[in-house]
């Protein structure tokens, strides 16, 4: 997650929606040169909330089983995405797909470019359904 991200994630979605039942997961994972576990620590503390739960993805493979469900390039791997579920979604044969996503991804539809607020008013909905 560059810096960008993490200063949005906690200032517009992490600080203005307080709800129990939202859960975040951080999971990185190796794709710039340089992105290996022992960078994680550091990376932790761009999201310093209690909220948040950090994963590494040795492999990456998180970021090559969401590409095809966000429709993206071949190839393009889903990584600097940010992902809203419902309280329904669960992972079987294959991941579920996001109720709402945004990114900071190249040649992917400005549309969805992470804008914290618009990412924020998205979850609030969702944690608003039943």
């Amino acid at each position: 997650m560059c810096l960008r991200g993490a200063s949005e994630i906690q200032s517009k979605v992490l600080e203005q929606v307080k709800n129990s039942d939202l859960h975040v997961f951080s999971v990185y994972v190796p794709i710039l040169k340089g992105d290996n576990e022992a960078s994680v620590p550091s990376a932790m503390k761009r999201l310093p909330d209690s909220q948040v739960v950090f994963f590494w993805d040795v492999k990456g493979e998180l970021a090559r089983s969401y590409s095809p469900v966000l429709k993206l390039k071949a190839g393009q791997p889903a990584w600097d995405v940010y992902m809203a579920f419902d309280r329904a979604a669960e992972w079987k044969a294959e991941p579920p797909v996001p109720n709402y996503w945004m990114h900071q991804l190249g040649g992917v539809a400005p549309e969805w470019r992470l804008n914290g607020d618009t990412l924020a008013a998205e979850i609030k909905k969702i944690l608003q359904t039943k």
